[in-house]
């Protein structure tokens, strides 16, 4: 795919986003950058080429050459950030003729705007954060990541990481990605609130729904939800497919090789939906975002979270009122359907890519690896994530929630990412809106399944032109 008719596909999907009342606003800080056929040009190097900027990167090196390398991510926040600012330092210390000009951007501005525009012209950071699966393959395909095989192979990076986290940062059997984290979605249950109104905590969808119904009869909103946020609905939704279809028809079904328009798939929507009429989520959830609607279950007022791995961070924070009264147990499961306990929503995802136009490939890797693997042995002691590298870490320094999450996630069976990141292109804003109109009552299951394999065909089809 060229960059000129990426920049349309992005384009167009911002556009969609904006009807749709999606994402949120933000001061954007991105730079400018060449024109797109300057930028098309630029990518189309020659091998002989990008082994002649590598050794002029290592001679510049050698030579104390004052490098400037931009670093863009999405923790502007006080607890992230800091890992951040403090791998900035350690780096800049080791590496004096380096300097790294950190820029963070709010996650949803970044993924649905920032990132999209600056990449269709290949003007994003010397690194950035990124996403894998169906989320980066139109930036690789258009050129402007930096295919990281050779740099890996040079310093045994592979070595260093966990089976299977490179999977959704390989494309045509090149590797884009470092892998920051994995992930694992879980029901979180403070059992304080179900013992107070001696509700079970569920095990089976049924289950669920009458914690639901007693929960609400009692005046307690029941789960967290931030409807605003089209992604929050999906970690819902899309757990209750890996019930409903099994992770292995999902996967093949997200990459295009099976349909999304499956009795399962419809099933899915109708669970989502009877948790919605039984009055599951917060009142006026459509307005929430999904920041906002989980500081109530931090609070210690909602009794149900299903969210990713890293809501254990904040169920362990000393800011909230629910240390140590969580529990984590999986999505319960679904009468009849083929995916059983032991399957899961998650996997690694979370990349660090590079910029194929960076001028400095040897220093920006090395940055690259270095904050990744910094990253998630950090990130794993607070709470926030499963490490994807190969650490070293005493476990009572690390979240016990997210000890439990662990605990969940041994006998693991299947992983199925969560949609939005599967997904390419315009059929990333097609499923937030169609989960936005399963919430607010304009779309039916069966539309729902029809409305993502259309999107999906256009998408496939566009791609292979």
């Amino acid at each position: 795919m060229k960059l000129k008719k990426l920049l349309g596909i992005i384009l167009a999907g911002s556009m969609v986003m904006s009807l749709a009342g999606c994402g949120s606003s933000g001061n954007d800080t991105g730079s400018g950058g060449e024109p797109a056929q300057e930028r098309e040009n630029a990518t189309e190097t020659e091998p002989a080429q990008e082994s002649e900027d590598a050794q002029e990167a290592e001679q510049s090196a050698d030579s104390g050459e004052e490098i400037n390398l931009t670093f863009w991510h999405i923790w502007p926040d006080a607890e992230m950030g800091a890992i951040v600012d403090n791998y900035v330092e350690l780096f800049e210390e080791e590496h004096p003729n380096v300097h790294i000009e950190s820029v963070a951007t709010q996650e949803v501005e970044y993924q649905n705007n920032k990132l999209k525009v600056a990449a269709a012209t290949g003007a994003q950071g010397d690194v950035f954060m990124c996403w894998g699966g169906g989320y980066a393959k139109a930036y690789v395909d258009a050129g402007v990541v930096l295919a990281l095989d050779d740099l890996m192979e040079k310093y045994g990076t592979k070595d260093e990481l966990l089976d299977g986290t490179l999977t959704y940062g390989t494309y045509d059997g090149k590797t884009y990605g470092l892998p920051l984290k994995q992930w694992a979605g879980a029901l979180f249950c403070n059992t304080e609130l179900f013992e107070e109104h001696n509700v079970k905590i569920p095990e089976t969808f049924d289950e669920l729904l009458e914690a639901v119904k007693t929960f609400r009869a009692a005046g307690v909103t029941p789960m967290v939800l931030g409807a605003k946020d089209g992604w929050h609905i999906g970690m819902i939704q899309n757990a209750l497919a890996v019930r409903t279809e099994g992770a292995e028809y999902m996967n093949k079904a997200l990459m295009g090789e099976e349909t999304l328009d499956t009795e399962g798939i419809v099933k899915s929507a109708e669970l989502l939906c009877e948790l919605n009429e039984a009055g599951a989520f917060p009142d006026g959830t459509m307005g929430l975002g999904s920041e906002e609607s989980q500081e109530e279950f931090y609070m210690g007022l909602v009794p149900m979270y299903y969210g990713g791995s890293w809501v254990s961070s904040g169920c362990d924070s000393e800011e909230n009122e629910i240390q140590g009264l969580v529990k984590a147990v999986p999505m319960p499961t679904v009468e009849g359907g083929k995916g059983g306990v032991n399957s899961f929503s998650g996997g690694a995802i979370d990349m660090m890519m590079i910029n194929v136009n960076t001028a400095h490939p040897e220093e920006a890797y090395e940055f690259a690896v270095g904050i990744t693997k910094y990253m998630s042995e950090e990130a794993y002691k607070i709470g926030d994530s499963l490490p994807a590298w190969k650490v070293d870490v005493d476990e009572s320094e690390v979240s016990p929630t997210l000890r439990q999450v662990e605990e969940l996630i041994k006998n693991a069976d299947g992983y199925v990412l969560a949609w939005d990141t599967f997904l390419e292109g315009a059929a990333i804003e097609a499923h937030y809106e169609l989960l936005q109109g399963l919430i607010a009552g304009t779309t039916s299951p069966e539309e729902f399944a029809a409305g993502m394999q259309a999107a999906q065909e256009e998408v496939k089809g566009s791609s292979a032109e």
